[in-house]
This record gives structure tokens, sequence and C-alpha cells, in this order.
């Protein structure tokens, strides 16, 4: 394919190529985000949860609580509403937790949707390119009254370009796009087992507290009295 082709197809069929260029840039956007955004999470988040579990078994939810304020980690929202909730109604303390987690899970998906649409349409708008630039080519060969299978495979070869343009741009949007869905499930079954060692530290911290008060008085043995 010549320059001239190049030039020809890109005068003839911009609107689509700057199309799947607007969907290329917007793909790279949202790949770089997510990359930023999902760097050292579970790392980072590790480290935060066995520093408020340390906090919670030594009993000290004051400090726990200003780690979840200060933290600028996802975990620091959910475990810092666990333990709002835990000091008014303890018995709901599972619930908040787990609802807290689904959220910044959803959080995680953020653009996702926008990285599977580049990848799932990229490819029909490539192909609607092709199709266009077809019917214009025999178009242009029924209007000159000239033709020949030269000419014809020329035209159908520039106007596929526009087909190879949006497979390109929707093959490294699909891979990346199932690579963050596959990070993303792992860091939420992380995040399960986080969540339960935090409730079973406050669980056992619950119980150590509650356990002298509840527990049976032993009397002292009374004394023999003199015979």
């Amino acid at each position: 394919m010549t320059w001239e082709t190049i030039r020809n197809l890109i005068h003839d069929e911009w609107a689509i190529l700057l199309l799947l260029l607007l969907w290329s840039v917007a793909g790279v956007a949202v790949i770089c985000e997510r990359i930023h955004a999902l760097w050292r999470v579970l790392p980072k988040s590790e480290m935060f949860k066995n520093r408020v579990i340390e906090a919670v078994e030594r009993g000290d939810l004051a400090k726990a609580a200003a780690l979840c304020e200060t933290a600028n980690d996802p975990l620091g929202e959910v475990f810092g509403r666990g333990l709002r909730v835990f000091a008014k109604t303890p018995q709901k303390t599972a619930e908040a937790v787990n609802s807290q987690r689904t959220v910044a899970l959803a959080a995680f998906k953020r653009y996702l949707w926008a990285l599977g649409t580049v990848g799932s349409s990229a490819p029909f708008v490539g192909l609607f390119g092709t199709v266009v630039g077809i019917l214009k080519a025999f178009q242009s060969m029924s209007t000159a009254g000239t033709g020949g299978f030269k000419v014809v495979s020329q035209g159908i070869a520039a106007a596929l370009v526009a087909t190879a343009a949006g497979l390109l741009v929707a093959i490294y949007a699909i891979i990346a796009y199932n690579y963050f869905v596959a990070k993303i499930g792992a860091i939420g079954v992380q995040y399960k087992v986080y969540c339960e060692e935090f409730l079973y530290a406050l669980g056992d911290m619950a119980r150590a507290q509650a356990a002298p008060a509840g527990a049976p008085q032993v009397l002292p043995a009374e004394k023999s009295q003199p015979a």
C-alpha cells in the first residue's frame, strides 16, 4: 500500500479513523488510571490490616479508629465503619463490614465499563468503515465506468485498514479488561480474608472484656468455728 493510498483513505474515512483514535486514547487512559489505582493495593492493605488488628487486640479501639480515619487505603473505610457500628450495635458489625467491603470493591471497577465498551465496539466501528470504503470504491468504479481486479483489490485493501485498526484497538483493550477483572477478583478474595480477621479480633476483644463481669464469683471458704 502506497502513501498516496493511505492519504486517500485518511481523507475519505477520516470520521471512522478519528473515532477509532478517540477509542484508542480512551482505552489507554483507562488502563493507565487503573494500573495506578491498583498498584501495590494488597501489600499496603495487609500492612494497614495488621496495624488495626494489633490495636484491636490490645483493646485500643481509639487508636484503631484513628488509623482508619487517617489511612489512605480502601480498607480504612471498611474497618472504620465496622468500628463505628461495633461501638453502637455490635451484633450488626459483620453486616456493616461486608456491605462496606462491597462498596470498596465496586470502586476498584471504576471505568472498566469504558474499557469493555472500547474492546467490544472497536471491531464493529472498523468493520463499518471498511464496508463504507468498499461501497465508495464500487460506486467510484461504476461512475467512472472502469474497473478490473487491480482497481477492486486496491480499493478493498485500503478499506480493510479500518478493520485492522479496529481489531488492534480491541485486542489490547480486551486483554487489559480481562487482566483487571482477574486482579480485582483476587483483591476481593483477599479483602474478605482481611475482614474476617478483623471481625475475629473484635469478637475476641469483646469476649475478653465481658468475661470478668460475667464470670462466676468464687466465695472464700468459711472459717472453721472453734469447738
